[in-house]
């Protein structure tokens, strides 16, 4: 079973930890040998903020930035222009497509350059081979942390919950494989729910959607983009799928997968970024683009309940470890603070 990494705490002498990050509930969480002074600048502002940001950063220890930001860029050029600062610039979860046409090639190398004035990046996946080929985000700065389990604390005790349920359930916007999930479905007799929010929106995430090509034994449902729709269709679930594109490079239905299996569900995921030297028997891994593999994989669990038992029960273990945004953010300081010690 997999285990959640815990972060040694920082010397008890060390002085408090001064951050200035974009995330605005991080001093919410007390963590562990870490004393915080931090600051907030706003989860969102155009580029132009880099300047405000640059010189605002000088008074602190650790610049933390969630996501990408449109100032990340602007922010690593000036860096580059006065690289004297002592203050660590940290990205969390910075997301990146593969490469592909000309134009994307050359923002990447691009990008490559400007990157080598962020001091460290967190990450909710360990498989960065292809960040490190493609944008220079390698192992030599790179620290992987589990991802939450979003509204943990709104999640029923397991004792509460069954891996049982009446239909196989997708869903999720960001590079869904849903041809593969599609064409598997076709090839199973069972009930399959599709979970989908706004279909323009999913197509600019890389998950184009024709609802006119669903098998028949594939019901089509409008989500209204809230938790608690969510983790309603969840309950129903008797297993959990999540398909990913072979072009995916990044942590792609983590949060999915973590929410599912905190719902005490069987999930059959597609092996890559998000599941490689994470997952070992919490999840059923199906390899990439395979509808064979993914049909055969959910045939297995539906007709063997001892299997989709104890593997949503593991999944759940893993869930409780990895808990909430308190442990998250927690060992995001931790991480901070050693690298500032």
């Amino acid at each position: 079973m997999a285990s959640v990494e815990v972060f040694s705490p920082p010397n008890k002498a060390t002085r408090t930890l001064r951050v200035l990050s974009n995330l605005p509930t991080l001093d919410a969480y007390p963590a562990a040998g870490v004393q915080l002074q931090h600051q907030c600048i706003g989860e969102s502002g155009s580029a132009w903020l880099a300047f405000a940001v640059f010189f605002r950063s000088f008074r602190y220890d650790i610049l933390l930035l969630d996501g990408n930001p449109p100032y990340l860029w602007l922010l690593c050029v000036l860096r580059w222009l006065w690289p004297f600062t002592r203050c660590k610039l940290v990205s969390v979860d910075i997301m990146f497509v593969k490469p592909i046409s000309w134009k994307q090639r050359w923002s990447s190398r691009v990008m490559r350059v400007l990157l080598k004035r962020v001091d460290h990046f967190i990450h909710y996946f360990r498989d960065w081979e292809a960040y490190d080929r493609y944008f220079g985000v390698g192992p030599d700065r790179s620290t992987f942390v589990p991802f939450k389990v979003n509204s943990w604390e709104k999640v029923p005790p397991a004792d509460e919950l069954t891996s049982d349920g009446e239909s196989i359930f997708t869903g999720g916007r960001s590079l869904r494989d849903i041809d593969t999930f599609v064409q598997a479905m076709a090839r199973v007799p069972y009930p399959g729910v599709l979970l989908y929010h706004d279909l323009k929106c999913m197509a600019e995430n890389g998950t184009p959607l024709d609802l006119e090509k669903l098998p028949t034994n594939v019901h089509a449902i409008e989500d209204d983009g809230s938790q608690e729709s969510w983790m309603e269709q969840l309950k129903r679930a008797k297993i959990v799928v999540l398909t990913t594109l072979p072009t995916s490079i990044r942590a792609i239905g983590v949060t999915s997968y973590l929410t599912a299996m905190a719902m005490k569900k069987c999930v059959i995921i597609t092996d890559g970024p998000a599941t490689r030297g994470i997952l070992t028997d919490e999840a059923i891994l199906v390899p990439v683009a395979d509808p064979q593999g993914l049909a055969d994989a959910i045939s297995r669990v539906w007709n063997d309940p001892i299997l989709r038992d104890t593997t949503a029960a593991r999944g759940r273990a893993y869930a409780e470890q990895v808990a909430g945004t308190e442990r998250l953010f927690a060992d995001m300081l931790k991480v901070c603070a050693n690298l500032v010690k």
